[in-house]
């Protein structure tokens, strides 16, 4: 077989598997990890739901403060969902916007918003384990 010579790809990178910014295997593993765990702790979450509804807060306190469960299905649930959305927007970004200025400020807002979200929903549903 002959050799093709129009492959853009030097033979290290095709030995290594990695694309030209080193890190696209990682990426794309932590996306299927992180969705094969989301689709999870959906069934765990959406049960912990289904069980709250029509509960008064005191109850849903009640709940939350007395067993160690629907913490801990809810904030798993809420950071893996985040570190999910922040590669999933990072892939989006980094595919369609074309000026390196602008998406590097796109990836740092990026980071920034999910970090964010993911702190004060964790906040929120830490402090409401505890009482």
């Amino acid at each position: 077989m002959a050799n093709n010579s129009s492959s853009m790809r030097t033979d290290v990178s095709k030995v290594r598997f990695l694309g030209s910014a080193r890190n696209g295997t990682h990426h794309a593993w932590a996306m299927r990890v992180t969705s094969l765990a989301l689709a999870l702790l959906t069934i765990g979450f959406v049960f912990l739901v289904m069980t709250l509804v029509g509960r008064s807060y005191e109850d849903v306190v009640d709940i939350f403060g007395s067993y160690i469960w629907p913490g801990v299905v809810a904030l798993l649930f809420t950071l893996v969902g985040c570190y999910h959305m922040k590669l999933g927007m990072q892939t989006i970004i980094e595919d369609y916007v074309h000026g390196e200025q602008t998406k590097l400020y796109l990836l740092m807002a990026n980071t920034f918003i999910c970090g964010l979200i993911a702190a004060a929903a964790g906040l929120a549903i830490i402090r409401l384990s505890l009482g």
